[in-house]
């Protein structure tokens, strides 16, 4: 079999973070061809702290709609975008836009994330997610039938000075990939 993986990353927190990482690591071992999507070094500045990061989405949009563009997603038996944050809503819009059969793993999605997610993909949150409620974000996986994990932790699921914890979560979710 021949997979792809795209891996889109958040504000601030780029595919060498934890969890995309790892995820892409994983995959790579599976025999996946990884491939990181960029929104450009503008996003490298930006701040994420619950404002209205529209324009933000806006931008990345038109970033990474060439680089979509040009990879030929009939080359593969298997499609899969992770994604974290920023990024999920990102991947959902680019599956929809370019009709693209994938799998979609959301890592944190946001509000901005709810209306591209369906009973195809896994949403995976912190139970003390301070950009999406994680009440909001349970209720709307188990009305329309997502597959929903939560760990300890906020936004980035890491938990500050937890080393021993943060590794463990990892390889929790590593696992469901």
């Amino acid at each position: 079999m021949k997979g792809l993986v795209l891996l889109f990353p958040g504000i601030r927190y780029t595919v060498d973070m934890p969890l995309l990482y790892y995820s892409g690591l994983y995959y790579r071992q599976q025999g996946y061809k990884v491939v990181p999507v960029s929104y450009g070094a503008q996003f490298d500045q930006v701040e994420f702290h619950n404002q209205d990061i529209t324009q933000e989405i806006e931008d990345a949009k038109t970033y990474c709609l060439p680089q979509l563009q040009a990879i030929d997603y009939s080359k593969y038996d298997s499609v899969i975008f992770v994604s974290k944050s920023l990024g999920t809503v990102i991947a959902g819009w680019a599956q929809q836009t370019l009709q693209i059969s994938c799998k979609q793993i959301y890592l944190t999605p946001i509000k901005q994330t709810l209306p591209y997610m369906d009973s195809s993909c896994m949403a995976i949150a912190g139970d003390a997610d301070q950009v999406l409620d994680p009440a909001v974000l349970k209720a709307y996986c188990k009305k329309h039938d997502i597959e929903y994990h939560v760990f300890p932790g906020g936004h980035r699921i890491e938990v500050k000075k937890d080393i021993s914890r943060n590794l463990k979560t990892i390889d929790a979710i590593v696992a469901l990939l």
